[in-house]
C-alpha cells in the first residue's frame, strides 16, 4: 500500500517478504530493535520501507551470528549518536569476535572428526581380527564335521 509516495506494509505482507513470522516482527518491536513502527486508528501497525530495511538488516545480523543483545547494543549506540559512524566500528568488533569463535569451532570440529576417523579405524581393525578368528573357527568346525562324516562311514 502506498501513501504519499512512501510504501506501507501490513504485518502479514512484511512477514511474507522477509520470511519472518508476525510474532517475530512484533517481538523485535517489543524489545526495541524496531522502534519506528507507526499505528493507525484502531492500533493497527503500519510498517514503512525503513522498517522493511531495518528488519532485513536485523535478519542479516542474525545470520552472521549476532545475538539480540548485541543488536540492541548497536541500536543503543545509534540512538545516542544518531549516526552509523559510531555503530559500524562496534559492528566490526562484534563480527571479528564471531569470526574468531567460528575459527575455534572449526578447529574443535576438525579434532572431533580426526577422533571419529581414528575410532572407526580401530573398530575396522577389531572387526578384521574378529573375522579372522571367525574364519578359523569355521574352518575348525568344517574339519570336525568332515571328521564326523568320515567316522560315520566306517
Amino acid at each position: 500500500m502506498e501513501n504519499g509516495g512512501e510504501k506501507h506494509y501490513q504485518i502479514g505482507e512484511l512477514s511474507n517478504l522477509l520470511e519472518l513470522s508476525p510474532r517475530t516482527i512484533r517481538y523485535y518491536e517489543e524489545i526495541g530493535l524496531l522502534n519506528s513502527v507507526k499505528r493507525v486508528v484502531g492500533g493497527k501497525r503500519i510498517y514503512t520501507d525503513k522498517d522493511f530495511h531495518r528488519l532485513r538488516f536485523i535478519t542479516r545480523l542474525k545470520h552472521l551470528g549476532l545475538t539480540l543483545s548485541e543488536m540492541l547494543e548497536l541500536e543503543d549506540i545509534y540512538q545516542i549518536h544518531q549516526t552509523n559512524r559510531k555503530v559500524l566500528p562496534r559492528l566490526l568488533e562484534l563480527l571479528d569476535t564471531h569470526a574468531t569463535k567460528i575459527d575455534e569451532r572449526i578447529t574443535s570440529l576438525n579434532r572431533l572428526k580426526a577422533d571419529i576417523l581414528s575410532y572407526q579405524e580401530k573398530i575396522q581393525q577389531k572387526l578384521g581380527t574378529d573375522e579372522d578368528f571367525q574364519k578359523g573357527a569355521d574352518s575348525y568346525d568344517r574339519g570336525r564335521d568332515h571328521q564326523r562324516r568320515s567316522d560315520s562311514h566306517r
